[in-house]
């Protein structure tokens, strides 16, 4: 016996199924392999830890009234364990002036662009008012040097250039001006206070299940957990 949890016993072949269908599947092959001595009993201590979970939730599920094989049993033992989780206000708000980053949106300008190879050929351009070519986004960061300069040193309705770098010369003309802005924080308040919301309930049923596990399963002191100091004692409660 390896464990046991909720009063019932995890055997060590049950184990060593657990571990052989690990290794078949995705996570094998990051596993070391089967002799590979202290690596592969670590591997077993992992794998205990998960049918000790197993075996903590499924009784949960039980005493909540829960089928255990509905795949949506586990999603409504979280809502009933987390049903008291709440994000304060001010939370939601630090949330959002913490990460202003999220919600910022830098200055953009429509320009209209063409590239000469030859000075007249760019006056001709800056002339024409460059009407034929693509307009497209630039923002801040985008291009280098004179010519970025001389694009958000404009206004709306002016042609910059001739222009010159090592790519030839610079026509551009400016059709619109969108200004830096911030989203306000009443259109982002619902998804922010959702995410946040979101994770505290991951976190408080982390806490939940890990004190659920304490109360209900016993793990032979050869397979506590890896990282656990108390190898040796007489038995071990996770």
């Amino acid at each position: 016996m390896v464990a046991t949890a909720a009063g019932k016993p995890i055997s060590v072949s049950r184990l060593e199924q657990k571990v052989a269908q690990v290794r078949r599947g995705p996570r094998g092959r990051h596993l070391p392999p089967e002799d590979a001595g202290a690596e592969s009993t670590r591997v077993g201590r992992w794998i205990v830890q998960e049918l000790v979970t197993e075996a903590v939730l499924d009784h949960e599920l039980g005493a909540a009234g829960l089928a255990r094989h509905d795949p949506d049993a586990l999603v409504a033992l979280v809502q009933q364990v987390t049903a008291g989780v709440t994000v304060p206000d001010g939370e939601v708000r630090s949330y959002y002036d913490r990460n202003q980053d999220l919600y910022a949106h830098p200055e953009v300008r429509l320009v209209r662009h063409v590239v000469m190879g030859h000075r007249q050929a760019a006056d001709g351009a800056a002339r024409d008012g460059v009407a034929r070519a693509e307009a497209f986004e630039v923002r801040r960061g985008e291009l280098a040097g004179d010519l970025e300069e001389a694009l958000f040193g404009a206004r709306a309705g002016d042609t910059v250039g001739p222009i010159r770098t090592e790519h030839g010369w610079h026509v551009a003309r400016i059709e619109a001006v969108t200004p830096a802005s911030v989203t306000p924080f009443d259109e982002v308040r619902a998804p922010i206070a959702a995410e946040l919301l979101a994770a505290a309930r991951i976190r408080a049923f982390g806490q939940w299940l890990e004190t659920r596990r304490h109360a209900l399963a016993i793990i032979e002191p050869a397979y506590a957990h890896p990282g656990d100091p108390v190898h040796g004692l007489p038995s071990h409660r996770h």
